[in-house]
């Protein structure tokens, strides 16, 4: 049995869970946020919890120096696929395949994944157009690098928001099961359309209520919102490009998120406060006590008068 552990925030995050159940694996799975993985791995190495599965594989997600090295010396066999230029450094280790481009096509954790398993597994669904193009719109969504599929891609990314991570999973199984050609349903098309409008209305109410901080020396244009995080965060880029150097979208329910279009390498900045991720978009994690620290502001702070 193998283990997959991927990335719970969105389509690439997903979609290895989908492909492991088109070949047929013999497989569970765990979603992780960007600050999880770490402490998961930290807590099970050292027990017998992963001496079930002959394989752990960990998709769109990396760990850090100290978990690599756990990895490395212990008897599990580990693998990693991640495109993110943050985790480069993981290319040191035997277990880690980090790639961000192969020549000018980007990678994401799903084509790195998918072309694990077309060179390890004889599957002839994985050769079907329904999913060739499955993991093709995929990818655009997650790199930005769109092609004339721009338009389904991020229309597949608002039907993951909409049906959530389990039913979009089964959902897209059983559909690439039976279906050699990729479309969207009628019943889908009906929900795109009324997604696709309440989109426009939430970035255009959003991006009026931008903050401008300067920050490390950057002008960064922040706003509280936990939807549509890389469609808004390019609008606000866009709207306010004379006034900001790049966007960031606050999801107090998950972590920070950070969008650029300016020649920044935003990662770094990322960084500094323990995420990571590519130049234009990449992420950090919330402080664990941040929602405690707020309420103990709106109720206990010294703007209170009856505290």
């Amino acid at each position: 049995m193998k283990l997959l552990l991927s990335h719970v925030a969105d389509l690439d995050g997903v979609t290895p869970v989908i492909l492991s159940n088109l070949v047929g694996l013999d497989f569970e799975y765990k979603l992780f946020d960007l600050d999880e993985l770490n402490e998961f791995i930290n807590t099970n190495i050292d027990n017998s919890y992963f001496d079930k599965y002959d394989e752990i594989i960990i998709t769109d997600l990396s760990v850090s120096k100290e978990i690599a090295d756990k990895i490395s010396n212990s008897k599990y066999n580990f693998r990693l696929l991640d495109h993110h230029i943050s985790a480069y450094y993981l290319n040191d280790y035997e277990f880690a395949n980090v790639r961000e481009s192969t020549n000018d096509y980007k990678e994401c954790g799903t084509t790195l994944y998918f072309d694990y398993l077309i060179n390890n597994y004889d599957s002839e669904i994985l050769k079907r157009d329904s999913v060739i193009t499955f993991v093709e719109l995929v990818r655009e969504c997650d790199t930005w690098q769109f092609t004339d599929l721009k338009s389904e891609a991020l229309d597949l990314n608002n039907l993951l928001a909409f049906f959530g991570n389990e039913y979009f999973i089964d959902n897209y199984t059983m559909f690439l099961k039976n279906n050699n050609t990729f479309y969207y349903t009628d019943m889908e098309l009906t929900i795109l359309e009324r997604l696709n409008s309440k989109k426009h209305d939430y970035i255009e109410n959003m991006a009026c209520n931008v903050t401008i901080k300067h920050i490390r020396n950057y002008n960064i244009g922040i706003v509280f919102a936990e939807e549509y995080r890389s469609e808004l965060g390019h609008f606000i880029c866009e709207k306010y490009q004379d006034k900001i150097d790049f966007a960031c979208i606050i999801n107090l329910n998950t972590h920070v998120s950070f969008r650029g279009i300016k020649d920044i390498s935003i990662n770094k900045f990322a960084e500094i406060y323990g995420g990571g991720g590519h130049p234009l978009a990449c992420a950090m994690p919330l402080p664990t006590d941040i929602k405690d620290k707020i309420i103990d502001y709106i109720f206990l702070g010294d703007n209170c008068e009856n505290r």
